[in-house]
């Protein structure tokens, strides 16, 4: 039997499975045409169906036939590059040259050389032979012809050629698959491979301004690139995101192995034998899951509709069913598609909820015009774009990032430039609302509030339902408004949403205030100044608490002094006692009799009395600071809020 595509499914992960049918009886060897560039994917996913038989084997010719087309030639597709490089690789086989000069001869070489007339030169080609009488010579280019002398040679030859042009000529491999069973049956081959996206588009009719419905029609758009016409195929789309790839198996590797000296007899030598296991056998297969049933969805009639002329029903809607990973759309009818045709195939035609309103994205100066479309469906709505229409005809394009069950989106799909929005900053304010101290540390919570102020100017003939955003940046970030009446309505990850309703040439402010909160930390016993200065000054904060702060803050900065003194007798010790070395060095290099000696120990005396008076002071100023520190501690730990 011939095998007969009967079922295609097209995945939105950028694949597609292509079913296969034949009617056979008995052993049978079914073949099949495939896309060269397909055959990757073949080999990765060929799976054959056969209830009563075996699969004895597949089989397709390999993807570059060049070698084995000059298997039994003598020389390689590198020869057919030129005339000399031809008959180079011919060397030492005998030819027949006819024309001005013939002869016969075994080959020996071919060059290029340039013949010179005047100023003219003209590349030629000489050929050089042996012949029984010796070397000879000739010119190719005045030769009638070079013929292989063997009749056997030369049909091998012309086999190779014949060989490589049909391999060149090929865009498709012939699958071979070898069954072995009994009786009348249907067999069924299926293998996924490379597909083009198929693409969602949605035409919308707008309900009017305070209609709730709208009719919306699905369409899937696709192409048949598979190489294959298809005829009276069953099509099945899917959209998820499966996890899909390519391995390059179509394609020859060789693993570089080292070369080894050929062994002598007598001098090979076995390796050591090792400890071996057995196989572990390989895990029994899984039960294929059953295929999702297809369920058909009757769209419902509206009771009203927004276009005088109403908008064509799709003959037959897809089935829709819905997995736990993927959306299935089963087109009701069998498709037929030449191949490299394209076509539009109906998947969804229903009233869905829909409700005009307007997006103001912040910062911008008019809304957008938009709809909120709600799935209430138990399936979902592939992604895909979305062209609106309404009474007078064409309203704009929007995107549909994919609706799973239960869930709505809002469609932006034009600008509202009757309606101005403007927009007013007022710098973000800190205010301390929270204090806590443990273990020496002082933790600060600020509320840093940046108020906005959004005045809208309505049409003047119609109102208008908008939902301002606010920008969000943090998620303990919290919305209040002046005006008690507004609320948020809802959140993104980027903007906060709040419903407002302006009549026609109505102007209304609305005062948004958005807090951020921010928390610091401050270390009591060596924090920053300045950060703990803000905090004493903090408005919310209580006396006790300002006065404890306070006393740790004088408490540090006496500390602080008295550390500095040390610092600076330290220094003061260190320029006396290099004094010192310089008088000890010049002592050493005067006589007992100069009188320079006797001036420099009175100064070596000097220095040694200040630094013993330096030494006490620094003692004294280290138990000082010592005391600072652990006046300051005691301070810290005292220190309540």
């Amino acid at each position: 039997g011939n095998l007969a595509l009967k079922r295609v499914m097209l995945s939105s992960g950028g694949v597609g499975y292509f079913e296969y049918d034949a009617e056979i009886d008995g052993d049978q060897v079914l073949g099949l045409d495939v896309p060269l560039g397909q055959v990757d994917d073949i080999l990765k996913s060929l799976v054959v169906f056969d209830a009563a038989g075996r699969v004895a084997g597949v089989e397709l010719p390999g993807r570059d036939m060049t070698v084995e087309a000059f298997g039994d030639a003598p020389f390689g597709p590198e020869a057919l590059q030129s005339p000399i490089a031809y008959l180079n690789a011919l060397r030492g086989t005998e030819v027949t040259v006819s024309g001005p000069r013939p002869m016969s001869g075994r080959l020996m070489r071919a060059e290029p050389f340039a013949e010179t007339n005047g100023t003219a030169s003209t590349p030629r080609s000489r050929i050089t032979l042996l012949a029984p009488e010796g070397l000879r010579q000739f010119v190719l280019e005045d030769a009638g012809s070079v013929q292989i002398t063997d009749p056997a040679l030369r049909a091998r030859v012309a086999h190779a050629l014949e060989a490589l042009r049909a391999d060149a000529s090929l865009t498709a491999r012939h699958l071979t698959i070898r069954l072995k069973g009994t009786g009348k049956r249907v067999v069924t081959v299926g293998y996924v491979a490379g597909a083009p996206l198929w693409k969602a588009t949605y035409r919308v009719m707008l309900p009017p301004a305070s209609g709730k419905t709208a009719r919306l029609q699905g369409w899937a758009t696709l192409e048949n690139q598979s190489g294959t016409d298809w005829k009276n195929v069953a099509l099945t789309l899917l959209y998820g995101n499966p996890v899909t790839f390519r391995q390059a198996l179509y394609r020859s590797y060789f693993v570089q192995r080292p070369e080894v000296p050929v062994e002598i007899l007598g001098h090979v030598l076995p390796s050591v034998d090792t400890r071996a296991r057995a196989a572990p056998s390989p895990p029994a297969d899984a039960p294929a899951p059953a295929p999702a049933q297809g369920m058909m969805l009757k769209r419902e009639q509206s009771t009203a509709r927004t276009a005088e002329k109403p908008l064509a029903e799709a003959a037959d809607p897809a089935g829709i069913a819905e997995t736990g990973e993927e959306t299935i759309f089963t087109v009701a009818q069998p498709v037929d598609l030449a191949a490299g045709h394209s076509a539009n195939v109906p998947i969804v035609d229903r009233d869905i909820p829909m409700k005009r309103v307007g997006l103001v994205p912040f910062m911008r100066p008019h809304p957008l015009a938009s709809v909120r479309i709600v799935n209430d469906e138990p399936r979902g709505l592939p992604a895909g774009v979305l062209t609106l229409y309404e009474t007078a005809g064409f309203a704009g394009d929007a995107r549909l990032g994919g609706l799973p069950a239960g869930e709505s989106r809002l469609l932006s799909y034009a600008q509202d430039l009757r309606t101005n929005v403007e927009t007013a900053r007022v710098p973000a304010e800190a205010t301390v609302v929270a204090l806590t101290a443990a273990d020496g540390v002082l933790t600060l919570t600020q509320r840093r509030r940046q108020i906005l102020r959004v005045t809208i100017t309505g049409p003047a003939s119609d109102s208008r339902d908008l939902l301002l955003e606010f920008p969000k940046s943090g998620v303990d970030q919290t919305v209040s408004f002046e005006d008690p009446k507004i609320t948020l309505t809802e959140q993104t990850a980027t903007a906060f949403r709040a419903a407002v309703t302006v009549s026609a040439g109505e102007t209304k402010t609305i005062t948004a205030r958005i807090d951020q909160p921010e928390t610091e930390t401050i270390s009591l016993e060596d924090g920053d100044d300045q950060a703990l200065l803000t905090v004493i000054n903090a408005a919310a904060l209580p006396k006790a608490g300002r006065d404890g702060l306070r006393r740790i803050l004088d408490l540090r900065r006496d500390e602080t002094r008295k550390t500095d003194d040390i610092e600076a007798k330290t220094k003061l010790l260190d320029a006396i006692q290099a004094d010192e070395d310089r008088l000890r060095k010049n002592l050493a290099a005067v006589t007992a009799a100069d009188p320079l000696r006797a001036r420099l120990t009175r100064a070596l005396d000097a220095d040694e009395t200040k630094i013993e008076q330096l030494r006490k002071a620094m003692d004294d100023a280290q138990n000082d600071a010592a005391k600072a520190h652990r006046a300051l501690l005691d301070a810290i730990a005292a220190f309540k809020i």
